[in-house]
């Protein structure tokens, strides 16, 4: 396991989001209006942790991630149960539009632009106090979609960054081109796909699609013995074309289908840390998986001490820790050290889950290792140097009886201070800290 960062935190954030499974499952009816598009109705089937089950209970106390999934040619959402009935319990809002669902016409793009809309109002809804979503849904999202709405959810992706993650079941091309549109996928995306698929063939299909996404990182996991059907429940419309299937039955393809999603899902949406390392583990060593790709890194950096400069290899963002505690405005890719201690970086290279690097110790040797001095500037101002650079500087001045008669704060970091002294007849104190030292002085 890799040393994430805020471990503490996470973890009672992870209690707080379970504590209350195994949740009951609520459900509405809701239908969108998409001015954007002709008033557009966009009717969907909402299931979300409720309080009790059944219609239009309210929902379950907390705020839960939402995924929006797209159903499959000529499938009904109820199809689709199966995903439902496990997630929802562990904390998940499942929505599913019900639109294109006709046999012989259809819209992709259309559908793809309705999961791209209906995440998008569900998250607004969470900060309408009208909506029933009110203060429930959390900020984390991913579109989900099987066969045709695999396809759509490429599109409803395509230069889409309000979504989390994106999860592709036998995922089939669409019009327009899915495969095309994943050169504008940039947000994780894990594909599956069966290999006795005799519906979408992969090499026409979701191969296809995992080759033209543009994602940074991108999992491309292989069901042996798996079929294009057995992601849902039965559907007469899918069976058809579908006749002959492999010794893996639905139950055992959909649960390994669920090993692999639900650690996919809680880390990208729950900021689990350790889910990714789960993925991963499962990923490399399901016996019923088959030959994966894998194309996606989440190393933590490295840094070395370079004569006073610790540098970072990471790319991105970063925080610097002193023993543990985050350092108050260490953010770049170097940190410059004045104080002993043990160093680390964060940063945040997939997901939302930081992780540290290697630790530096630092030994400073001498208790004159920093030293501050005063020089008069002017008759009304004084500069404070210092032989190490300072951060987080505060700056107090006392009369002789301790009363406190200015306060300032100096940034950014320096080892040269001026200020301005105080307009006070007398002998006054001045207290100087930082992060690396403290340090009073008379100034008459």
């Amino acid at each position: 396991m890799k040393t994430h960062l805020l471990l503490v935190i996470v973890a009672l954030t992870s209690v707080f989001t379970v504590s209350g499974q195994p949740y009951s499952i609520g459900s509405r009816t809701i239908t969108f209006t998409d001015p954007s598009r002709s008033n557009r109705a966009i009717e969907c089937e909402v299931y979300y942790p409720a309080t009790s089950a059944g219609s239009n209970t309210p929902f379950a106390a907390g705020q839960f991630p939402l995924v929006v999934v797209g159903h499959g040619f000529s499938m009904a959402v109820t199809a689709y149960q199966n995903w439902w009935e496990e997630f929802v319990p562990q904390g998940y809002i499942f929505a599913l539009p019900t639109t294109e669902g006709g046999l012989f016409t259809v819209s992709h793009g259309d559908f793809g632009q309705d999961l791209a809309f209906v995440a998008s109002e569900i998250q607004a809804g969470n900060q309408n106090v009208s909506s029933p979503f009110y203060g429930s849904v959390k900020e984390r999202t991913a579109i989900m979609g099987h066969s045709m709405g695999g396809g759509a959810t490429v599109l409803a992706a395509s230069n889409n960054t309000s979504i989390d993650c994106i999860v592709g079941l036998a995922p089939a091309e669409t019009d327009p081109s899915a495969a095309s549109a994943g050169a504008n996928v940039s947000v994780p995306a894990l594909i599956l796909h069966g290999n006795e698929d005799q519906v979408t063939p992969e090499a026409d299909h979701a191969l296809l699609i995992y080759n033209g996404l543009a994602s940074s990182c991108k999992y491309y996991a292989r069901i042996t013995e798996g079929a294009h059907c057995f992601f849902a429940n039965y559907n007469v419309y899918c069976a058809i074309g579908e006749m002959n299937i492999g010794d893996l039955t639905r139950e055992e393809q959909q649960q390994l289908s669920y090993e692999l999603v639900g650690p996919w899902l809680d880390y990208f949406l729950n900021d689990n840390c350790d889910a990714y390392d789960d993925f991963v583990t499962e990923i490399n060593t399901n016996t019923d998986l088959g030959t994966n790709i894998l194309n996606c890194t989440n190393d933590a950096p490295v840094i070395v001490d370079n004569a006073g400069t610790l540098e970072s290899d990471a790319q991105g963002n970063y925080q610097w820790y002193l023993n543990g505690v985050e350092i108050p405005n260490a953010d770049q890719q170097t940190y410059t050290y004045s104080q002993a201690g043990t160093y680390q970086v964060g940063t945040t290279n997939l997901g939302n889950c930081p992780i540290l690097s290697n630790e530096v110790v630092v030994q400073i040797t001498g208790v004159e290792s920093i030293q501050l001095t005063l020089q008069r500037n002017t008759p009304t101002q004084i500069r404070i140097n210092s032989n190490a650079t300072l951060s987080n500087v505060q700056a107090v001045w006392y009369d002789v009886s301790g009363r406190v008669i200015k306060t300032e704060t100096i940034q950014p970091k320096t080892n040269s201070i001026v200020l301005d002294k105080p307009d006070f007849q007398g002998v006054k104190l001045l207290q100087i800290s930082s992060d690396q030292t403290t340090t009073s002085f008379k100034v008459f």
